[in-house]
């Protein structure tokens, strides 16, 4: 498996940059790959349009499809997003999040839990 990219999306690049008008409400997961090796996602968005062609082919450590769930895992949190419907982008899917977790308030990674409806 390829290393992953030092800023990537769950959407081709091509597809991005496609002009379209922010009315059409593309929302996207933008994740950072540091030098150490951590992947940290600007945000958990409620809700996140997904290529789930490309998303298949990312490191399962990070992102992975199963069971009809998009599975992120990050150094600044863990979510898990389902389908909600169609994406304004062709080919992809809008996922909305079903459950987040981020460590904060003097917490360690992987306390405080909350579902999200």
């Amino acid at each position: 498996m390829k290393p992953l990219p030092t800023v990537f999306t769950l959407v081709p690049s091509g597809q991005i940059m496609t002009g379209l008008p922010s009315s059409a409400g593309v929302r996207l997961l933008a994740f950072r790959r540091w030098s150490d090796g951590r992947v940290e996602v600007d945000g958990f968005p409620a809700e996140t349009d997904v290529c789930e062609d490309l998303a298949a082919h990312m490191d399962p450590n990070v992102v992975r499809l199963e069971r009809g769930r998009l599975y992120v895992t990050a150094a600044n949190g863990h979510a898990v997003y389902v389908s909600v419907g169609p994406s304004p982008l062709r080919g992809c899917v809008r996922y909305g999040r079903l459950y987040l977790r981020q460590p904060g308030n003097g917490q360690r990674a992987g306390g405080g839990q909350r579902a999200v409806s």
